[in-house]
């Protein structure tokens, strides 16, 4: 839910889940997950051998395709157990009440597994009195089949916290996320039973947290795209940050690492607060090399200037970091006159100098007004991100039995992030959504998909 304060059930968007493959590699064709009528989006992915978990965002949907689709709005689990060849059926993750709160509606789900094989979904918990948000973690001991319990994870009031990002590391849980300028990160060290929380930092004007990893030591770092103003405007308009919290600690640093101009104006009017705005992702690969794929306008001195896709790595656990230059290729078919945006950059580390790149964007379109020909992208570096094994993959595929996808791409993309994650084959996941526009809803529905090379 990065970039919405609030969003209404009818006007939700869907999530596509999606397994990126080595290019290499031999892709299966995207598969639909969540509802056949959706209205499902923003989904999250977690891996632990052969099991592929996917948390999707549901919304009521159209019934006319399946009368599940009308099931009630949460957040939903799918799961497999043999790579992401096949899912069960989704189900809600918690509905009840939690510490005796009720929440109407939640959003932004994100999923971990620690070493003894919980699992657990995080989720922001919205819409309760006062216009509460809390942040709710859930956790299940049998695999995602059914999950007995969820706390409350901040501290203090949340009215308008954000974007929170789970982590596991053994036995240890951690979640970052923010409100307005406070950045904060829990720790659990008890399984998810209680959390401590601490403010890291309070710098800038409105904080997201994107996406987090750790390393071989247990350290824990998170990637950062703060704006710098209340309408994340300007030249530049965002600080691009890692914070390196360390291990079974809330000790927390944080390192600049580069800044983003103002991202263009959403075609629809409403797409929530800077939509397009200045995003990045972190990874991580295994030998222990950070990379950082951050968003910037094409002309870095001009705001609302096409987006483009950029690079950096560290080598020294965070402490510096290297630009290794622009990571997508937009231009390389179509995309006429560069107008074309590339898009919420998600990266995930594979073996040692490996890393794998996905980003949405609308070469495609005809024409080119980004409401149409979005599709899913994504590009292999075996070098560090200092060279591209190739030109770019493109992922997504046209499916006509979902009213978004068109022969040329889908409308519109469904959230405002994905999510990636390395199979047990050796090849990554990733997830997103489609949709119709921003507002989705029963008579426009978003959809999940999944991708697997294995």
């Amino acid at each position: 839910m990065r970039r919405r304060v609030t969003r209404a059930l009818a006007m939700v968007a869907a999530a596509l889940v999606f397994v990126v493959v080595p290019a290499a590699g031999a892709s299966s064709a995207p598969q639909r997950l969540g509802y056949c009528g959706g209205d499902d989006w923003e989904p999250a992915t977690a891996v632990q051998g052969s099991n592929v978990y996917v948390a999707i965002t549901h919304y009521l949907g159209d019934t006319t395709c399946d009368p599940a689709s009308g099931s009630p709005a949460a957040i939903y689990l799918q799961t497999s157990t043999n790579r992401g060849r096949t899912f069960g059926a989704p189900h809600a993750v918690w509905t009840q009440a939690v510490g005796g709160t009720s929440y109407p509606e939640q959003a932004d789900p994100s999923v971990a597994v620690d070493a003894a094989g919980n699992v657990y979904v995080s989720f922001l918990g919205l819409g309760a009195s006062g216009g509460h948000t809390d942040v709710v973690v859930a956790k299940s001991t049998d695999h995602g089949a059914s999950f007995g319990s969820a706390v409350k994870a901040n501290a203090k009031d949340c009215k308008n916290c954000d974007h929170p990002k789970l982590v596991a590391d053994g036995a240890d849980l951690y979640i970052a996320y923010s409100q307005a300028q406070y950045h904060f990160i829990g720790l659990s060290r008890d399984a998810g039973a209680t959390w401590t929380q601490a403010t890291v930092d309070a710098t800038d004007v409105v904080g997201f947290v994107e996406g987090g990893v750790t390393d071989s030591a247990g350290n824990v770092y998170y990637a950062w795209a703060d704006c710098q103003s209340s309408s994340c405007g300007g030249v530049p308009a965002a600080d691009y940050r890692v914070s390196k919290t360390t291990a079974g600690t809330l000790q927390t640093k944080f390192t600049d690492v580069a800044t983003g101009v103002q991202g263009p104006d959403c075609p629809f009017s409403k797409c929530g607060f800077s939509f397009w705005g200045p995003q990045d992702d972190i990874a991580i690969d295994a030998a222990g090399n950070l990379y950082l794929a951050w968003q910037q306008g094409q002309v870095s001195t001009t705001r609302k200037s096409p987006p483009i896709v950029n690079l950096s790595r560290s080598t020294d656990g965070g402490a510096t970091w290297t630009f290794m230059g622009r990571a997508d290729d937009k231009t390389a078919t179509g995309c006429a006159a560069s107008a074309c945006y590339a898009l919420f950059p998600t990266i995930v580390g594979g073996a040692a100098n490996t890393v794998y790149l996905a980003w949405m964007d609308d070469r495609n379109g005809s024409p080119i007004n980004h409401t149409n020909g979005w599709n899913v992208w994504l590009r292999t570096s075996t070098s560090g991100g200092a060279g591209w094994t190739g030109p770019s993959q493109q992922l997504s595929a046209y499916d006509p039995s979902q009213s978004q996808s068109q022969p040329n791409g889908f409308g519109f993309p469904y959230g405002d992030y994905m999510g990636v994650a390395m199979n047990s084959c050796g090849a990554p996941l990733i997830t997103w959504g489609e949709g119709h526009t921003w507002v989705g809803g029963p008579s426009a529905p978003g959809h999940i998909e999944f991708r697997s090379l294995c």
